[in-house]
């Protein structure tokens, strides 16, 4: 696309409510993330994991059940209160709970560390928020790269492209990442620096 200046390429470490999701090709294809999810989708897409931790939780008490009933019974009203904690979760304390990472931030793509094994073949789902007041961005992304970190042999960097990203979805990421550019050119000018290299 012609449009895109090279401004959008720019690259810059910043600190990103982020959170993701490896997903294999298989999982990619048989679930594609619809082109301007809403706040439902994207809530349920990410507490989906809680449905699978909650069938662990269940088993375990189930277990404990069979030993001693008192504290099956405990375990059930605590988790009876967290399941209750979570229906009453908005979607902008959901998108409070994104934890902030550290990533290298383009409009057109991003990396960052992980622990998981990934495959070149994978895919990872992003939920990001770069605007407080604007609604948080999910998109898949392709991996371009693996980058095995030789200090830390459980640890590799990520390099990825965005699929289909939204002009609006862009438009924010852009948005974000030229504020920090001038965020960062300020800090730079009054501590007599020169020359931030993003």
């Amino acid at each position: 696309m012609s449009s895109r200046n090279s401004r959008s390429f720019y690259r810059i470490d910043v600190m990103l409510p982020c959170s993701y999701r490896i997903i294999t090709a298989e999982a990619a294809e048989k679930n594609p993330i619809p082109h301007q999810p809403d706040a439902n989708y994207i809530e349920k897409y990410f507490l989906e994991d809680f449905g699978e931790l909650e069938q662990q939780i269940q088993d375990v008490i189930g277990e404990i059940g069979q030993k001693s009933g008192l504290v099956a019974t405990a375990l059930s009203a605590l988790n009876n209160k967290i399941n209750f904690m979570l229906q009453t979760i908005d979607q902008k304390q959901l998108v409070a709970a994104i934890p902030q990472r550290l990533v290298n931030l383009s409009a057109g793509g991003m990396a960052f560390k992980v622990q998981e094994d990934v495959e070149q073949t994978d895919f990872v789902d992003l939920l990001l928020q770069p605007l407080a007041d604007e609604s948080p961005i999910l998109v898949r992304a392709k991996i371009v790269k693996i980058i095995p970190d030789t200090n830390d042999p459980s640890s590799k960097t990520i390099a990825l492209e965005y699929l289909n990203l939204t002009e609006e979805d862009r438009r924010k990421l852009v948005y974000f990442i030229q504020s920090k550019e001038i965020e960062y050119a300020h800090k730079d000018s009054s501590t007599g620096v020169h020359g931030h290299q993003g």
